[in-house]
């Protein structure tokens, strides 16, 4: 680009990006030096009259301002003065002077031209001079204008932004003036005591913009150039990538969808505030795709959109948290990838099960259930057998009132997946928020049909859901368990044989308790003098975590988090507020202050997990020793307020009931997934399922 088409480019640019300004702060006149931009207007495309006054009124209706080319009756220097627009009919324009200009005496000038700036180019009229006084100028418009523009990279101005630079210790605050989609102006003041004497234009140098609590960039650039700003400077800084990292590779990735009709993206620009909105290519849960033309390109890859709607058929807007990934050209146009960061999980069941419907009718589950069909499939399958049912019959109608409210609206703690026929549920499984990070699956069960493998189905359906979601802060979830019984092929083929696989409990953990159901007639003396049973102390939860760490060295402890239990963020006040009931608390079991064992009482609304295993609690035995009719007088005392006539407890280790010689009714294996090592799982479902879950 030779020097005029560089000022007629930059005279463009000024104008464009003052018009989109919103600010009222008086401006100077400008003295004009672009005199080449008139030679190309007889080149220029032409604009008709009527146009012209479309574009006119459009900036009087929003409050804004055009630019009067005039001439200086003495000097003969060409000066560029703002003047606001009044209504126009189509022939003539009256314009008033910026308030800022009452002591040049405007009268005295020479009108030479009217400058429109309009979306990202500059509209000159050469209009007729009628009037011009000190307040006011009228003027009569021709039949046709001129257009020029420069519309190989589009500017726009920022609102709110706030900057920050770094650079090998130098440091450099401001705001966001203006940005392209490769390039971005800043005007920032060094940070005392840095200097920018310090400051290197030939090093990269790191960018981050924020808006209050919210990032909207942080990456690398490099500096294109800058000038002199009294004590800052005005920097322009470019982009140095046209793609970020921003999560792990996966093994599997849910598949992306190119949904009909499409889904629209619509979010307000976090540098400009404007509103925008883009037809999705493609989508996934774990993000979207978009295309632009290369002239209305508004994203840049690292920025993050604090909130984007997804909106599904004109109705279900589906809000999310996020962030553009890459930049690619694509056949003439640029493709975008945009990773969603975040979304409440409300949002990702609606997503996900809008994606679900997508795909393969034959394989397709549902979020919806008819409860009376959920209790004949529970009962069918044996899932509720005689012995279980013997212990939910009491409270049956209070377990029924329990799955109507989780099953219907409690998003934030259940999710359920079922396939189903005509209604009829022919598999089914589910999760519950257990503790504060920690999601618990439960409820799997099936019925043949036709040959399928239907509980693989909803298993199948699981893993998906878990790939994207476990990532998202709001979906809390870095760890996944399950209780089952040993010695089952199943649970054998999908979890147990993974753990020993891993050989590392801090992947995958395993540990076997022994269940017996303590009932209220069991009930016996209190404890002994010696003996006390109170509130964990620090010292009490230390020394547990060691025990724990040297015995099993499990994922448990982490997802019991008794060290850093957030009351503000509770998983008490989550399930309160949509009227459930879910707390743990750990007692020390002591003998002349020795600990001996630690026990959690946890309490849960009632059945919420049908073999009630978030209800009663769990005996951490750290004595070996320790003899059962005293655990059992401590577990004696803390049900004695209790009206319930039994509940489960839950001894670990195993081995510590069958040397005691407990009546033990049943072995559980707690099974813990740290979801950090989602890809080793997936890969081990691959070898040994062939297809059928992944």
């Amino acid at each position: 680009m030779g020097n005029n088409e560089r000022e007629q480019s930059d005279l463009v640019e000024i104008l464009v990006l003052e018009n989109q300004s919103d600010e009222e702060a008086p401006m100077p006149p400008w003295l004009f030096r672009h005199d080449d931009l008139f030679k190309v207007m007889s080149s220029a495309p032409l604009l008709e009259k009527k146009k012209l006054t479309n574009v006119l009124n459009h900036i009087h209706f929003q409050g804004g301002h055009i630019h009067v080319l005039m001439k200086h009756p003495l000097y003969e220097e060409c000066v560029l003065f703002k003047a606001k627009p009044e209504p126009c009919m189509g022939d003539e324009l009256t314009c008033r002077w910026d308030q800022a200009y009452v002591e040049y005496s405007l009268g005295r000038y020479l009108f030479q031209y009217l400058i429109v700036a309009h979306e990202q180019a500059v509209i000159v009229v050469p209009a007729a001079l009628l009037l011009n006084s000190s307040d006011k100028l009228t003027l009569q418009l021709p039949e046709k204008s001129h257009v020029i523009s420069d519309r190989q990279v589009s500017r726009f101005i920022c609102h709110g932004v706030n900057a920050e630079l770094w650079q090998n210790g130098f440091q450099a605050t401001g705001e966001l003036i203006d940005f392209s989609p490769h390039a971005f102006r800043v005007r920032v003041q060094a940070t005392p005591p840095s200097s920018f004497q310090w400051f290197n234009t030939e090093t990269p140098s790191t960018i981050r913009f924020s808006h209050g609590r919210d990032v909207l960039f942080s990456g690398s650039c490099t500096c294109l150039q800058q000038k002199q700003n009294g004590h800052g400077r005005e920097i322009v800084l470019a982009t140095t990538h046209d793609q970020i990292k921003r999560f792990p590779a996966k093994v599997l990735r849910n598949p992306r969808r190119q949904p009909s009709p499409p889904l629209n993206a619509l979010f307000e620009h976090p540098f400009s505030r404007k509103k925008i909105q883009r037809e999705i290519f493609d989508i996934s849960t774990s993000g979207i795709s978009i295309y632009d033309k290369a002239d209305e390109v508004v994203l840049m890859p690292g920025m993050i959109v604090p909130e984007m709607n997804i909106v599904y058929a004109g109705i279900l807007k589906i809000q999310c948290k996020a962030q553009v990934i890459y930049r690619k050209e694509e056949d003439g146009k640029i493709r975008f990838g945009i990773a969603i960061l975040d979304m409440d999980l409300t949002n990702y069941n609606n997503l996900s099960q809008i994606l679900n419907n997508i795909q393969d009718i034959n394989t397709a589950t549902f979020s919806t259930v008819d409860l009376d069909e959920l209790w004949e499939f529970f009962f069918e399958t044996d899932f509720i057998y005689p012995q279980k049912y013997k212990h939910l019959h009491a409270f049956r109608e209070d377990f029924q009132e329990t799955y109507h409210k989780l099953y219907e609206g409690a998003p934030d703690i259940a999710k359920h997946f079922s396939y189903q026929k005509n209604g009829r549920i022919y598999s089914h499984i589910s999760m519950l928020r257990a503790y504060e990070r920690t999601w618990m699956v439960h409820h799997h069960a099936a019925r043949p049909l036709d040959g399928k493998h239907t509980g693989l189905i909803v298993l199948k359906r699981l893993i998906h859901y878990l790939i994207d979601v476990h990532r998202l802060p709001s979906a809390n979830m870095d760890y996944v368990m399950c209780y089952f019984r040993p010695k089952n092929k199943f649970t054998d083929r999908v979890y147990t044989t993974f753990a020993k696989e891993q050989a590392n409990p801090q992947i995958c953990s395993l540990d076997m308790f022994g269940y017996l159901t303590f009932s209220s007639r069991d009930k016996t003396s209190t404890l002994p003098r010696e003996w006390s049973l109170r509130d964990c102390s620090t010292s009490d939860i230390w020394e547990l975590e060691q025990y724990y760490k040297r015995v099993s060295g499990g994922l448990l402890w982490n997802v019991l988090g008794l060290t850093d239990r957030n009351q503000a963020q509770s998983l008490e006040k989550v399930y309160t507020a949509i009227g459930f009931a879910r707390k743990w608390k750990a007692f020390a079991l002591q003998h002349l202050g020795d600990l001996k064992a630690v026990v959690i009482a946890e309490k849960s609304d009632v059945a919420f997990n049908l073999s009630d295993l978030l209800n009663g609690f769990k005996v951490m035995v750290i004595d070996p020793n320790l003899s059962p009719d005293i655990l059992f007088a401590a577990i004696s005392d803390m049900t004695t307020r209790s009206l319930a006539e039994s509940c489960p407890l839950m001894i670990y280790p195993a081995n510590y009931v069958l040397n005691s010689g407990i009546r033990c009714e049943k072995q559980y294996y707690q099974w813990i997934l740290n979801l950090e090592y989602t890809n080793e799982y997936i890969e081990y479902l691959r070898r040994n399922f062939r297809g059928h879950i992944i």
